[in-house]
C-alpha cells in the first residue's frame, strides 16, 4: 500500500476535533513527555542566542506547546496553523498561561505574511512529513520570503543508524518510510537551494537522537 504523504494529506491532519485534541495532549505523558522536554530545552537554548529578533511566526503551532519558549524575551508570537480545531487549543494554553499570542489559521505554503514580515520563522515537526522534495523546498523558500533574518525547522536524520532504526521499527510491526526521508546532506542542500545558509544545527539530545534543528540566516 502506498502512504501519501505531500502538502495535501498534511493539511487534513487535525482538521477534525477528535484529531486534534489527541496532538494536543500527546506531550503531556509517557516517553513524549521525555521528547518534550528535550525539545524545549533546545529551542529555548537557540531562541536565547539568536540577535535581533523580537517577533517569531510558530508554524504549524499545533496546540502552542513552545508558546513560553518562543515568548521568553518579550518576543511577540504569532501561532499559525492549518487546522482551526488545534488552533483552539492553542488559544486556550495562551490565556491559561497570561501569555500574548496571535492565534492565525493558515498554510505554511501559502503564509498570509508580507515579505520580511517576521524577525524568525519557526517551524517544528512539519517537514518529516513532506515526503516530495520539490514540495519541502516550496516551503522553504515561504519561510526565507517571510523571515527577515532567522529560520529555524526541526529536522530528522533518519538516513543516521538507518539499518537500527528500519530494524527496531520493523520488531514494533512498523514499516518505516525512511528510504523517502532526505539524508543530513541532501536536506542541507535544499536549505541552500531556498536562499538561507546554515547557521548552526542543533541536536535534541544524545546522538542516537534523530531529531536536530537546523538554524538558517538569510543569505
Amino acid at each position: 500500500m502506498t502512504v501519501s504523504r505531500d502538502i495535501q494529506t498534511y493539511r487534513r491532519r487535525f482538521q477534525n476535533p477528535v484529531r486534534a485534541e489527541q496532538y494536543a495532549n500527546r506531550f503531556e505523558s509517557g516517553s513524549r513527555r521525555r521528547i518534550d522536554r528535550r525539545e524545549q530545552r533546545a529551542v529555548r537554548k537557540i531562541f536565547a542566542e539568536l540577535k535581533d529578533c523580537r517577533s517569531v511566526l510558530d508554524v504549524p503551532s499545533g496546540a502552542g506547546r513552545f508558546l513560553g519558549a518562543l515568548a521568553q524575551g518579550g518576543r511577540r508570537v504569532v501561532e499559525m496553523d492549518v487546522a482551526f480545531e488545534i488552533l483552539a487549543f492553542a488559544r486556550e494554553r495562551a490565556k491559561k498561561s497570561g501569555t500574548p499570542a496571535h492565534a492565525l489559521q493558515g498554510d505554511a505554503s501559502r503564509l498570509p505574511f508580507a515579505n520580511a514580515g517576521v524577525d524568525c520563522v519557526f517551524s517544528n515537526r512539519l517537514l518529516h512529513h513532506i515526503l516530495p522534495p520539490a514540495e519541502r523546498i516550496a516551503i522553504l523558500r515561504e519561510f526565507h520570503r517571510v523571515s527577515r533574518r532567522w529560520t529555524v525547522v526541526s529536522f530528522f536524520n533518519y538516513k543516521g543508524l538507518a539499518r537500527i532504526r528500519n530494524l527496531l521499527k520493523r520488531l514494533k510491526g512498523r514499516k518505516p518510510l525512511y528510504e523517502s526521508q532526505p539524508t543530513l546532506d541532501q536536506f542541507t542542500e535544499e536549505v541552500v537551494q531556498s536562499g538561507f545558509k546554515v547557521k548552526d544545527i542543533v541536536p535534541t539530545g544524545p546522538p542516537w537522537v534523530s531529531q536536530k534543528y537546523f538554524v538558517m540566516e538569510k543569505a
